[in-house]
This record gives C-alpha cells, structure tokens and sequence, in this order.
C-alpha cells in the first residue's frame, strides 16, 4: 500500500449523520405542495446520488410541482433549515477527536461531496467541523458527479497529493465507485449500507472515527524503518 498523504471525505453520512436528512427534506418539500410521498422509502435508491436525481424523480410522481431546478431549488432551502436545528448534533461521535488527531500529524483534509457548495458549508459549520478542511470540492464545481471519478480527482488536486496517496472515506455506493475509479485507497463506512454492498472498498469500518484511527496507525507503520 502507498504511504498515505492525504484524506477525503465525504459529506453526508461520513462526517455528518444527514442521510436522513435529505430524504425528510423531499417528503417535506412534497408535502408542503399539497401531495402525500409514494412510500415511507420512496427516494432510498438516491441516497449518495447528485439531487437532480431526485429531483426529476420527484417530478416523475408530481409533474404539477414545477421543474426539476424548481423542486431542487426548494428542497435544499429545507435540508439548510433542518442542518441548522440540528447543529452540533450532526457529526458523528469521536469525529471532532479524530479529525484533531489527523490534523496534528500534518495529514491534509479535504471533503469531497454530491453535496452543493451552500449545503456542505452550512453542514460543516453547523457540526462545527469546517475547521478541518481547508478545502471542499463540492457537486456544483465539477462536469460530473459521483459515481464519476471528478471530485475526487479534483479533491487530490487541491491537496496537491496523487490520488493513489489519498485514503477516501466514503459511505455510498457511488461514492466508493467514485474513488475506486479515481484510484485513491478506499476505505468504506457501513454508517449507511451493509458491508456486502460496499463492493469497491478496500477495507471496511463501522464508522469514520475507526477509519481515521487506521490510517494513522498505517501513516506511522510507514514511518518505521523496516529491519533488513
């Protein structure tokens, strides 16, 4: 394995616990226009996936809602107020710890989101965790998004480190096809899927605290001077 040089994250359900969020945030959205939601799980499938995904679906069920930019529009004014009421409560336990000790090793942080650049910085400010990333490369500054390799091509572009170098944490399905094809080290969190769904991971952990404490101890083996 390749000494690890830098850190990626992603956002929603890797360093804040929002998946629920966004899916509150549409039944919201449908039900402030008057409709009832098609299921209790009806927008699972787009969990991880770019909003314009559920945004055209959202329109599929109700045409009368307007466009797509419309709908995608008003749902993420929502998913700001709901981030907001629930403030620090957002970043998953140990994450502050975890991210402080990381940081003190001179390891470089970066998020890398389906997330809009307005969605991700009020997420990472209301767990207060924008602190630790200087940089963030979000859905709206690249051509493609995830399961696309760009954000996090463009996220270890920014840190100035080759993406073989980069440990990516990543919790969707898309984004652990996003940074297998950009070919950084991937490391997956079964925060919000199985670990048999997490089919492009390297390794597997039961949450980001765990993952950050193993790439460190692997940044330190790779330190150590092996014995001839």
């Amino acid at each position: 394995m390749n000494y690890i040089s830098g850190i990626i994250c992603d956002l929603d359900g890797t360093l804040v616990e929002s998946e629920e969020l966004h899916l509150i945030a549409w039944n919201e959205l449908v039900i402030r226009a008057g409709h009832q939601p098609p299921s209790p799980n009806w927008n699972d499938d787009c969990i991880g996936l770019p909003d314009t995904y559920a945004a055209a679906k959202t329109i599929g069920y109700f045409p009368e809602m307007g466009s797509a930019d419309h709908v995608n529009a008003e749902k993420q004014v929502i998913y700001r107020e709901l981030v907001a009421k629930k403030g620090r409560a957002l970043a998953y336990p140990g994450l502050y710890d975890a991210l402080a000790r990381v940081r003190d090793a001179g390891i470089p942080l970066a998020v890398g989101t389906n997330s809009v650049l307005e969605n991700t910085k009020a997420a990472l400010e209301a767990a207060g965790l924008a602190e630790f990333f200087p940089v963030t490369v979000t859905l709206d500054q690249v051509e493609r998004g995830k399961p696309a390799p760009d954000i996090y091509l463009e996220a270890a572009r920014r840190l100035g480190v080759p993406p073989e170098r980069c440990a990516v944490l990543e919790d969707s399905t898309a984004g652990l096809e996003a940074a297998h094809a950009a070919g950084c080290l991937v490391l997956g969190l079964t925060t919000t899927w199985p670990a048999d769904k997490l089919v492009h991971a390297d390794h597997i952990f039961s949450g980001t605290a765990d993952a950050l404490g193993w790439v460190l101890v692997q940044q330190e083996a790779a330190r150590i001077p092996k014995m001839a």
